[in-house]
């Protein structure tokens, strides 16, 4: 009986070190999915308000001391840019459109780091209209807060497309 007793103690307690040590892998894949695509769906709307020619309420995916670089140039906090450079900016365009954006996110706890390559066309109004079309890459590096991820630094840079 205390055989018995023994072997069915040890077979229990077999399968439950099994269990705490099995691989999960899927697990740790499915939550990484899932923030990524939270990322993605922070860059989508900041990348929709450009299209939009409309940055209205976009502060609200960056963090508040957030930091902006552009071709080699430090723009300062978000706001910054945004009161300064891209707003006004946006006044003089008919159009600003993304080409073959893709973007790859990889995430470490709180932090996740954006890599996007695309092109872009701005078409510009008034009677000196112009179309400017170029290559572009950024790096975003993202922080996940109570309210979800923001951006806390984009850097980005272009240059006249080549093939």
């Amino acid at each position: 009986m205390k055989t018995i007793l023994l072997t069915g103690l040890l077979i229990l307690s077999t399968g439950y070190i099994s269990a705490q040590n099995m691989n999960h892998e899927n697990h740790k894949k499915m939550a990484n999915s899932e923030e990524v695509e939270a990322v993605k769906k922070v860059l989508k709307a900041y990348k929709n308000a450009l299209e939009a020619l409309d940055v209205t309420g976009t502060q609200s995916l960056f963090t508040e001391d957030a930091d902006v670089f552009e071709n080699g140039k430090y723009e300062g906090s978000y706001q910054n840019y945004l009161d300064n450079h891209i707003g006004p900016e946006l006044g003089h365009f008919k159009e600003f459109s993304f080409i073959d954006y893709k973007v790859n996110v990889q995430i470490e706890g709180k932090i996740a780091v954006a890599f996007e390559t695309y092109n872009y066309k701005i078409v510009t109004g008034g009677e000196d209209s112009r179309t400017i079309e170029r290559q572009a890459v950024a790096t975003s590096v993202l922080k996940k807060t109570e309210k979800g991820w923001k951006i806390m630094q984009n850097h980005g840079s272009s240059r006249a497309v080549r093939n």
